[in-house]
């Protein structure tokens, strides 16, 4: 029935200003959807999974609504650095985990969320 995670949406105010901001982080090309001549969304496939980019609305705003999505990173630290370089903003943590695992959440410079774990060096 349920097999994989094929997509994690992001809800903001700037499709194309969000979708690049996540394109020089990841290191990724974005492909971008067109309805009328005007960007109305964008993607990025990241090992099978797509980061949507979607306008918000009335029934959907960017910011903090209880889901956050994790990515697996190699080095946790050098990880948030990178982010923060990027313009990204601590939100949650970091907190130690099990096995030498962190784990925190960021606010892109867009109003969303999203989180990182991995290994971290003693």
């Amino acid at each position: 029935m349920f097999k994989s995670v094929q997509a994690i949406f992001y809800f903001v105010n700037d499709v194309v200003a969000s979708a690049q901001w996540y394109s020089q982080l990841l290191n990724l090309p974005v492909k971008y959807f067109y309805v009328e001549n005007e960007v109305r969304g964008a993607s990025i496939d990241i090992n099978g999974v797509e980061i949507f980019f979607h306008l918000t609305d009335e029934k959907m705003r960017s910011g903090n609504a209880g889901q956050v999505a994790y990515w697996r990173v190699d080095k946790f630290e050098q990880a948030v650095d990178y982010a923060k370089q990027h313009g990204a903003k601590l939100y949650r943590g970091p907190l130690v985990i099990e096995e030498q695992q962190a784990i925190c959440q960021m606010w892109d410079p867009f109003g969303n969320l999203f989180g990182m774990q991995g290994l971290i060096t003693i």
